[in-house]
């Protein structure tokens, strides 16, 4: 399915229920005629015809039907280009894929527990507007003896449109079959406030308001087609049953049965009224549901507005206060809303209060550096927020991919997280990678040396192992606004699944889905743009292995900040948990992985912190009842620089290379090696040392040196470290 299609059927999904029964602000007019449905009724079978005006200016990309008087849909059969869902039992909202053009016809198919139901629609237009609506099944019939069918035409929201060899269409009018009002409170007393609130009228009608026979006020619909009023009601109106009534310009009408009270009897007026307020969550994540809450006069209706960050109106709903005040409503963010800044207003009529809350990333860690671009020698700035008191790793890596700084940094108690790097005045220039991880949660960001940055497209998976009803989410980073290509490869290298993606402003999308007809296996999830490529494996239905577990590292000592790479074997296909283990017993960080079809695995997820204790620590891979463990030494990242040579005899003659190694000069620090004869210096060799601490040099013995004595000296910010020779 395509971002187009996901994203419709997503807001359907939210805003069909409120479509029909309340005040959502979204209704809008459409001129006339530009949406012709009709409905054709074959042995319990209905085919519905949605025909767009080639006259129209808009494309029509949702269509929603309910049926009327209690019936309920038993199922539907959508043509090429729709996709479908049955969001109740009695409503059911179709997406297109391909959007309905002017000119163009579409049908649907559905079955429903009525022989000739009576439906209500309404469509709108890719923007999610709303364009038309209508009934379908409530003028006469037509029944045709020979195959028993029976075709009824639409009432559209204009009035009507005729389907037969001639159209004729009617003045518009304000009053709708799919209008609706109500007032609050339901039950008034005579010369008190009460608020009428109307839903799907025709946009800017001319509305008068009747108590009974008495004409009490006249406003007009919104551009929407809605409305919230206030109006006083007589102190001349009597007590008992009444009926208030709307009536448009035409004589059509809308009517609401009430009582009402003696007023005496009006303990709403007589209570202390609340100041308005208004309580949000100040931080969203795409799909969260929160609750937007507040305190208001009792029964009072609170119209609750969300703005996007450059004050549009994004959807309007009212809420009514309960008898001591409170209100409160359900607030959900679709999956594809931009991040940002928004804003929320609630009003009740006489009073605005205003609150924003911002739409950050999925991920817990939100981070940015301080800067895009750096100069050699500068210091990166990285701050943010996460979970707090939770250590977060960071790790940067240069534009090789070679890891160039790692440190943990703890998470202050108001959810704050920073670190700093130096940059070596020999830095490399190009593209920075940061991976900031704070539990399982990973986000990347970039920053340049020397030139600006050209961020390359990233792919995390929110799991690394699925059953197939399962529903991954593959989040990408990439080139604001561009189009990436997602490609599921099988287990046999063939593609299972392909579709694309499309990123926001910001550069981030995030993508979900199915798994249901996926069979046991790694599969990979490929994505790409221009000639950049990323390549995540995944596990789908996998078990725990039944045999023995090899688990191996490169090295056998570190230093913190150290990556551990991880190999081993097992059974093909199977599920590993990998832990790491301080040497007091605290597990510091565990994996899960798993073994190919060779029953290979590997892993580069462990990396040695920097606060690391000295000692031994270890590494437990477990599958099942089946376990390996493996020692590691973790040396102080405060020891001196040691210094060794490739004989053990030291003993070497005139014209032989000396190789000079050594460990713990400090990260990617200077290291001077000099070759000394008593006090005299006969040789310097710099070098530099890894991101481990370690260095490797040779020294090619001079043949006019003279035989005897000498000493190798290393030096680094560590300290310094001395080794004898002999020359022969």
């Amino acid at each position: 399915m395509s971002n187009v299609l996901l994203k419709s059927v997503i807001i359907i999904a939210l805003l069909v229920g409120s479509i029909f029964t309340t005040y959502s602000g979204h209704s809008a007019y459409a001129a006339p005629g530009f949406v012709t449905v009709t409905a054709t009724n074959t042995s319990g079978t209905t085919v519905i015809s949605v025909s767009n005006s080639a006259n129209n200016t808009a494309n029509i990309v949702s269509f929603i039907l309910q049926i009327n008087n209690g019936g309920t849909f038993k199922s539907f059969k959508i043509q090429n280009g729709w996709a479908g869902m049955k969001t109740s039992q009695t409503t059911l909202a179709f997406s297109a894929i391909v959007p309905l053009a002017p000119g163009k016809t579409t049908s649907f198919e559905i079955t429903t527990d009525q022989q000739a139901p009576t439906l209500t629609w309404k469509t709108s237009d890719a923007n999610n507007i709303d364009r038309e609506s209508g009934d379908i099944g409530v003028q006469q019939s037509t029944t045709n003896p020979n195959n028993g069918s029976t075709q009824t035409t639409n009432n559209d929201n204009n009035g009507g449109k005729s389907q037969g060899s001639t159209q004729t269409t009617q003045a518009p009018r304000g009053v709708l079959d799919t209008s609706t009002f109500r007032i609050i409170p339901s039950t008034p007393s005579p010369g008190s406030h009460i608020r009428v609130v109307g839903l799907s009228f025709s946009a800017l009608a001319s509305l008068d308001l009747y108590v009974g026979n008495d004409k009490i006020d006249t406003f007009s619909s919104n551009d929407k087609g809605n409305f919230v009023t206030t109006v006083v009601l007589p102190e001349s109106e009597q007590s008992g049953s009444v009926n208030f009534v709307l009536k448009d310009q035409q004589g059509n009408e809308k009517s609401f049965s009430t009582n009402i009270k003696p007023q005496g009897n009006n303990h709403v007026n007589t209570q202390q009224n609340i100041p308005l307020t208004l309580d949000v969550d100040p931080i969203y994540h795409r799909g969260d549901t929160k609750t937007i809450s507040g305190m208001a006069s009792p029964e009072n209706t609170i119209t609750i507005t969300l703005l996007d960050s450059k004050g549009n109106p994004i959807t309007t709903s009212t809420v009514q206060a309960d008898k001591d005040g409170k209100y409160s409503m359900s607030d959900v963010v679709p999956i594809d809303r931009d991040f940002g800044k928004y804003t929320v207003t609630a009003s009740d009529g006489k009073t605005q209060v205003t609150k924003q809350y911002s739409i950050v990333t999925t991920h817990n860690v939100s981070v940015a550096p301080s800067a895009t671009r750096y100069e050699p020698g500068q210091t990166v700035s990285i701050n943010g927020t996460s979970i707090s008191n939770q250590i977060v790793h960071f790790v940067i890596m240069d534009p090789t991919n070679h890891q160039v700084y790692a440190k943990d940094a703890n998470v202050t108690s108001n959810g704050t997280v920073s670190m700093s790097y130096k940059l070596e005045d020999s830095s490399m220039k190009g593209t920075y990678a940061a991976d900031i991880t704070q539990g399982n949660d990973l986000v990347v960001v970039f920053f340049g040396v020397g030139e600006d940055p050209s961020p390359p497209i990233t792919a995390t998976l929110d799991k690394l192992s699925y059953q197939n009803t399962d529903k991954p989410v593959v989040s990408v980073t990439g080139p604001s606004a561009s189009t990436i290509n997602l490609i599921i490869v099988d287990p046999s290298d063939k593609q299972k699944f392909a579709d694309i993606i499309n990123l926001g402003s910001d550069g981030q999308a995030s993508y979900s889905f199915n798994l249901t007809s996926y069979t046991p296996g790694i599969y990979s999830a490929v994505v790409s743009h221009a000639e950049e490529k990323v390549e995540k494996s995944f596990a789908v239905g996998l078990s725990t292995s039944t045999g023995k577990i090899s688990l191996n590292t490169v090295k056998d000592s570190y230093l913190p900040g150290d990556n551990i790479i991880i190999i081993g074997t097992a059974n093909a296909n199977s599920l590993l948990q990998i832990s790491l283990t301080d040497p007091n017993g605290q597990v510091v960080k565990s994996v899960q992985t798993f073994s190919d079809k060779t029953g290979h695995f590997s892993s580069f997820d462990f990396t040695i912190p920097s606060i690391a204790v000295p000692g031994t620590w270890k590494l437990d891979g477990t599958s099942g009842v089946n376990h390996s463990s493996v020692p590691l030494i973790v040396k102080s990242s405060k020891q001196a620089i040691t210094v060794h040579l490739d004989r053990a005899s030291g003993v070497y003659t005139r014209g032989d290379i000396v190789q000079v190694s050594g460990t713990d000069a400090g990260i990617t620090a200077s290291v001077k090696i000099t070759i000394n004869s008593n006090s005299t210096i006969i040789d310097t060799l710099p070098t530099s040392a890894t991101n481990r601490g370690d260095f490797d040099t040779a020294w090619q013995v001079p043949r006019n040196v003279n035989p005897g004595q000498y000493t190798i000296q290393a030096s680094s910010i560590t300290g310094k470290a001395v080794i004898s020779i002999t020359i022969q």
